[in-house]
């Protein structure tokens, strides 16, 4: 299972439902062969590997910076959207999904 999958599979196990504002949909296309869906209502989390045209927040770029973002060597930040590095059709719901799945601290 790759490092993406792990990430992926785990999400329903760190799923914040206080930090939800809304049913929300949420599509990861990172590289060639990591397509992956997540859903979040108010009460769970449930994702699913493949791909969604109707999710209300797509996300694609390089599979290594997801895992960067992921993993807290980068933020992301205007640049990465202006050069095309990071595709989305709505950046701020990416926020919204961070702080459902916020590591602890």
């Amino acid at each position: 299972m790759s490092e993406i999958a792990k990430i992926f599979k785990g999400l329903p196990k760190r799923f914040n439902k206080k930090k939800v504002t809304a049913e929300r949909s949420y599509y990861f296309s990172l590289g060639d062969h990591e397509k992956w869906t997540v859903h979040i209502t108010k009460d769970k989390c449930a994702v699913k590997h493949g791909r969604n045209e109707e999710a209300d927040c797509f996300f694609k770029g390089p599979a290594e910076l997801f895992l960067d973002v992921w993993n807290g060597k980068h933020k992301l930040g205007p640049g990465d959207f202006l050069t095309g590095r990071v595709k989305s059709n709505n950046p701020l719901l990416l926020k919204e999904f961070v702080a459902t799945f916020q590591k602890s601290k």
